[in-house]
């Protein structure tokens, strides 16, 4: 009886042994998940999209900090970067063949905003939301601009009527726009008044002179490893009542996103 009891508590021993043995192998074998910094970096931003936007903190001769909702980023430029900027205007920059996206109500649309842009190989595409130009400059592509959809404006359909599209006539009082039935390919000619309260901005192709603390700006390349990003375009505009809040400033748009434009 004792041989046989001291043979079991053989048996439990070894088993018990094996099975710690197992667990701290298991244990040991699992990788620790990766600082939350380190996925980011890992990941990237796509190519293409917004890397950095919100308001310009210092300028310097090859790049700019850009102060954003997540903290302040290094966006440098060089001789190959493309930058375009967002400036007053008025209604004589509205001309025929030019691409507009008009904020305002009614029918014919009464005009609040109206935001002018040159054409791209594609003629006036992006609309609301995309820009009133071509193809996207996104990546330095494209002949167009792209400029957010004005605050307060709806999708054609919606609440506010608004439009966008090229400008097929002009008069002292307003424009008629061809605006582009994206589904059935069909064309509507939507007429805009104009008053002396409405506001115009025309996005235009600039450099680095433009570049100025206090204004907004959307970069549009790759981020590295430290965060700092290496542009491909640039796109500026003027603060608004609320700073840098749009996300999408100046026309050129910025990736995907992700941004801090202009508010106004």
């Amino acid at each position: 009886m004792k041989i046989q009891r001291s043979l079991v508590t053989i048996a439990l021993g070894g088993a018990l042994a094996v099975g710690l043995a197992a667990c701290g192998s298991s244990s040991s074998g699992s990788a620790a998940p990766a600082p939350a910094s380190q996925a980011q970096s890992r990941g990237g931003n796509r190519a293409g999209g917004p890397a950095a936007s919100g308001t310009i903190a210092a300028v310097n001769s090859a790049n700019i900090e850009v102060q954003g909702a997540n903290g302040q980023v290094t966006v440098n430029y060089s001789g190959s970067t493309t930058f375009n900027d967002r400036v007053s205007a008025t209604l004589a920059d509205v001309t025929q063949g030019s691409c507009v996206v008009v904020a305002g109500t009614g029918t014919p649309v009464a005009a609040t905003s109206v935001q002018i842009s040159t054409a791209g190989a594609n003629g006036c595409t992006a609309g609301f939301g995309g820009g009133a130009g071509g193809a996207r400059p996104q990546g330095g592509q494209g002949g167009g601009t792209r400029a957010p959809r004005p605050s307060g404006t709806a999708r054609p359909g919606g609440g506010a009527r608004g439009t966008f599209g090229k400008v097929t006539a002009v008069t002292g009082t307003g424009f008629t726009v061809e605006e582009d039935n994206r589904q059935t390919g069909a064309t509507t000619d939507v007429q805009v008044t104009v008053s002396a309260g409405t506001t115009y901005e025309k996005t235009q192709s600039s450099d680095a002179t433009a570049l100025k603390v206090g204004e907004c700006a959307t970069a549009t390349g790759q981020s590295d490893d430290t965060g700092a990003v290496t542009a491909t375009a640039i796109s500026l505009s003027q603060a608004g009542p609320n700073g840098c809040t749009s996300g999408r400033p100046r026309g050129a748009g910025g990736t995907g996103a992700a941004s801090g434009g202009a508010n106004g």
